[in-house]
């Protein structure tokens, strides 16, 4: 038989050719796989930071003193252009400070943290963030702004859970955005 006969050269051909173009669909169905691995692992991460910056300011608002110093790394450091903090127990020690600023001036008054829009980039255990943060404090009237900054956090994944290891803010005024927003520059 000629032509069509599984021995002859057309169809071991044909056989050839439907093995080969199923392993090129198989290798880029891998590649495409792994790339949607990789932007889904992203993507997760940085719901996972977003999720931090919401107990930052539940925790915050709260009063969750130790709460509010777990979002944060043992060794960070915030760095505003009126104080320094380091490491999680000074965190902790500053909120649950019953003459401190925060339990009298923000949280006894009742307040509001927020944080975003953010532009958020990870790379593997280590990310940033840069954005806005604000903080509404109930007056007699209403509410007004306590806090109003830029800011910049370099964050790290520890155990399975994203932490604040810096944090960079300075208050919205002319000049201070360049201060501390440099790394969104660099985004794609």
């Amino acid at each position: 038989m000629t032509g069509s006969t599984f021995c002859g050269t057309p169809a071991i051909a044909a056989i050839f050719s439907a093995f080969m173009f199923a392993s090129s669909v198989h290798a880029a169905s891998a590649d495409q796989i792994k790339a949607l691995e990789t932007r889904l692992r992203a993507l997760e991460a940085k719901e996972e930071i977003r999720e931090l910056f919401n107990r930052y300011a539940f925790t915050a608002d709260t009063g969750d003193a130790k709460g509010w110093s777990e979002v944060w790394a043992e060794d960070a450091v915030y760095e505003s252009s009126a104080v320094t903090i380091r490491g999680r127990e000074a965190f902790f020690k500053s909120a649950a400070d019953p003459n401190g600023t925060h339990l009298k001036d923000i949280v006894g008054k009742g307040s509001l943290h927020t944080t975003g829009p953010l532009t958020i980039r990870v790379d593997g255990s280590r990310a940033w963030a840069e954005g806005h943060t604000l903080v509404w404090v109930r007056q007699e009237q209403g509410y007004e702004i306590f806090a109003l900054s830029y800011s910049h956090w370099d964050l790290r994944k520890t155990a399975g859970r994203w932490e604040i290891k810096r944090r960079v803010s300075r208050p919205v005024a002319p000049g201070h955005a360049d201060l501390v927003f440099k790394a969104w520059r660099t985004v794609d």
